[in-house]
């Protein structure tokens, strides 16, 4: 093996270290109950932009914060209707 591929190995492993580390240091500092969000979050995050970029489309953030904004503009058809107050 040269010198080069074990260049790149120990960054790719450092890499995948740092990201193992900071994972579990957002999951020992989160709420008992959101740990699992909080240690995941980022990364998930992240794979929906790159899931963005290569087909185009909204993620479903992007899409469920759009639908929130579409509701609050547009009154529903119970909004005028004395009898659900």
């Amino acid at each position: 093996m040269g010198g080069m591929e074990m260049i790149i190995g120990g960054l790719t492993a450092l890499f995948v270290l740092a990201l193992v580390v900071g994972m579990t240091v957002r999951a020992v500092r989160a709420e008992r109950g959101q740990r699992m969000r909080a240690a995941f979050g980022p990364l998930m995050g992240s794979l929906e932009i790159h899931q963005e970029l290569h087909t185009g489309q909204k993620g479903l953030q992007d899409s469920v914060i759009e639908s929130i904004q579409a509701s609050e503009v547009r009154p529903s058809r119970t909004d005028g209707d004395p009898e659900r107050d």
